[in-house]
């Protein structure tokens, strides 16, 4: 197979839209449009329909997460937005500031005493407290959720007032305060934990909107909550959220007016808008993209076996040829951690060479090669044309590779059951703590079996460093250990996603996680002051 006939003529429009490796920033107009003003309708792209529910104590799909995590719920702490913006900071949110003991085993929070919550029956706009704060981690500690693992290490909530809650830990564990800002966990009041409304179709919160009304299969509509905690937030008076999952009928919404925001991770999309004046395209880093070989199925259950198929490919060319922009990365995302390797430390570690694929085939008595299979989890049209950039690579070496593709529900169905060979998907992971935690033999995100007792005992002593360089530097003897001893799982590039707005949107911030809360501080340059 030629690859370069697959990439067709969006190449050279990739490639102007943004250089390999590169992103973040935003094209558009640039001039001054005033002071912030309330008011006005968003219209806001949502890509999906929830699969299931809203109740955060039970589900975890991210189109459920960006309805109401933020938007309708608050959290203890949150994710810091801005058009500064460059890390992950924990802010104040319904806690507006904390101590964490010098043991790192007593963790105190200190509420704010001026919020209400939402002015919806049967809460009725009743005062927030720590109970409420108590009653929503006890929940998420005894519900079966996908979650609670974030908390184990926490054996008591309590609430010395009703402004004041203190979680005590059995072990230090730094990642907590990630947690507790993570979209996952927002705070419920009693009455919904207690079933007095169903959290499954009804969101009572302290955030900045209101869940107004669902039309299932077409439309969230979220309104202004009057009694937001924050002065003169939010400047919106009504957030509505058109379920539109086809690119052509988003790109038709954005060219008519019909929608203020979209998204897509089509890079030729972007930069039509881009070029033809009238919106603000913002390039964001996305997902990274997951690669999983089964250790049980042969030849793959041989170490050298696995070294060839990864080095064999050649991953900086099919970031620059199939997304355009795009991170090359190991296992931890760049935007989210600081203890990301560098793209030259991946190149030492994972080298494009061929010719020591070949090598190392022969090593393990497979001069000729071998037959095998990748299952292919397709989101976007890109995620095909990845899995073809392999399979002709792999195919140099004498790797021939059969392409298997499926629909997101089939493909994490076949990984957790790990029903594949070698198998590429999106992976939707954000916090360092959270990409190790896939590895644990226990997980059952744990695609590739992975279980070393080595890399399980530095993940252990990450948790208990308090000191964020010695956690950093263990992070990145974790992901030499993955490259260089266990070759199971990797998460070799980091493509970026693209946010088109209507050049009246402004203050729209990015953020890697679903974070609700930003949309508080949008406005609406044609409100009439």
């Amino acid at each position: 197979m030629n690859r370069r006939a697959l990439l067709g003529a969006a190449v050279a429009a990739l490639l102007a839209l943004s250089a390999c490796g590169g992103g973040g920033g935003a094209r558009g107009p640039s001039e001054p449009v005033g002071e912030p003003r309330p008011g006005g309708s968003l219209v806001l792209h949502m890509p999906s329909e929830i699969s299931t529910n809203i109740n955060p104590l039970d589900q975890t799909d991210p189109a459920a997460q960006g309805v109401v995590s933020g938007t309708v719920y608050s959290k203890l702490v949150d994710f810091r937005t801005g058009p500064d913006v460059t890390t992950l900071e924990v802010v104040p949110d319904l806690a507006e500031s904390w101590e964490i003991a010098p043991d790192g085993l007593t963790y105190t929070f200190h509420l704010r005493d001026d919020v209400r919550w939402q002015d919806v029956a049967p809460v009725s706009g009743r005062p927030f407290t720590s109970d409420d704060v108590v009653a929503t981690f006890e929940a998420v500690k005894q519900v079966p959720a996908q979650h609670a693992w974030m908390f184990e290490p926490v054996n008591a909530i309590t609430a010395p007032d009703e402004h004041t809650v203190v979680f005590t830990l059995d072990r230090p564990y730094s990642p907590l305060l990630e947690y507790l800002a993570y979209h996952f966990n927002v705070i419920m009041p009693r009455e919904g934990v207690e079933g007095q409304f169903d959290l499954a179709t009804q969101a009572i919160g302290t955030g900045p909107f209101i869940l107004e009304s669902h039309t299932p299969d077409v439309e969230w509509v979220l309104r202004r909550n009057p009694d937001y905690f924050v002065p003169d937030r939010p400047y919106l008076d009504e957030i509505r959220m058109p379920i539109l999952s086809d690119t052509a009928a988003v790109t038709a919404a954005l060219r008519s007016g019909r929608l203020d925001v979209g998204t897509t991770s089509d890079a030729v999309v972007a930069e039509e808008f881009s070029s033809r004046g009238g919106f603000t395209v913002t390039e964001t880093p996305g997902a990274p993209i997951s690669f999983y070989l089964n250790p049980t199925v042969e030849p793959l259950d041989d170490i050298r076996v696995r070294k060839a198929v990864m080095q064999a490919i050649d991953w900086v060319g099919m970031g620059e040829n199939i997304r355009g922009a795009f991170e090359l990365t190991s296992l931890l995302r760049p935007d989210t951690s600081p203890a990301a390797l560098t793209r030259d430390e991946v190149l030492a570690l994972r080298p494009f060479d061929p010719e020591a694929a070949r090598r190392l085939l022969a090593e393990a008595g497979l001069p000729n090669g071998f037959s095998t299979s990748l299952l292919v989890q397709r989101v976007d049209d890109e995620d095909v044309r990845e899995a073809q950039w392999m399979q002709a690579d792999l195919a140099e070496v004498g790797i021939q590779v059969e392409i298997e593709i499926v629909d997101p529900a089939t493909g994490i169905d076949r990984r957790r059951n790990h029903d594949f060979a070698m198998t590429k998907a999106l992976r939707g992971v954000h916090l360092p703590d959270q990409v190790w935690r896939d590895f644990n033999p226990e997980s059952i995100e744990n695609y590739a079996l992975v279980n070393d007792p080595q890399l399980n005992e530095m993940v252990e002593r990450s948790r208990a460093a308090v000191d964020d360089a010695a956690r950093a530097d263990i992070y990145r003897q974790m992901q030499e250990r993955m490259e260089t001893e266990i070759v199971q799982a990797l998460y070799p590039i980091q493509k970026f996603d693209y946010a088109i707005a209507n050049e009246r949107v402004q203050d729209l911030w990015s953020s890697p996680i679903y974070q609700g809360k930003r949309l508080a501080d949008v406005w609406l340059s044609d409100v009439e002051p």
